[in-house]
């Protein structure tokens, strides 16, 4: 069974994205920030993490940074999971962090979860 953490500073996104994954199996543990994403990190093992680019305080990349810095956490597959369409500088600090995929919002739920799995079995 598959651990995903949600990270977005819009709880009803956090809502229906979990909704959509518990229905596929998946265990689902939601974060309204940075913060708490790392937080929580501390006491959860997961999979995957889906991390909204944009948050106040602490954004997604700087999120991704402290997790990638830390030896325990390092390996854990992130997924951008935001508004922002990224261009190739993006696309360079998608690659500088690890990141697995990046999935724009608004999602197409078929497709989210055909990506979501896919991410999951590499």
């Amino acid at each position: 069974m598959f651990k995903v953490m949600i990270v977005d500073d819009e709880p009803h996104i956090v809502e229906s994205v979990k909704e959509v994954l518990e229905r596929e199996g998946y265990i689902v543990i939601g974060a309204s920030s940075g913060s708490e994403c790392l937080k929580k990190l501390e006491k959860e093992s997961v999979d995957l993490i889906l991390m909204d680019f944009f948050m106040p305080g602490m954004d997604g990349r700087m999120v991704i940074e402290k997790i990638r810095e830390n030896f325990k956490l390092r390996d854990i597959k992130i997924v951008f999971f935001t508004i922002a369409l990224f261009r190739e500088r993006g696309m360079e600090i998608m690659k500088e962090l690890g990141i697995s995929d990046y999935i724009a919002k608004p999602f197409e739920i078929d497709d989210f979860k055909t990506r979501i799995k896919k991410i999951l079995k590499k």
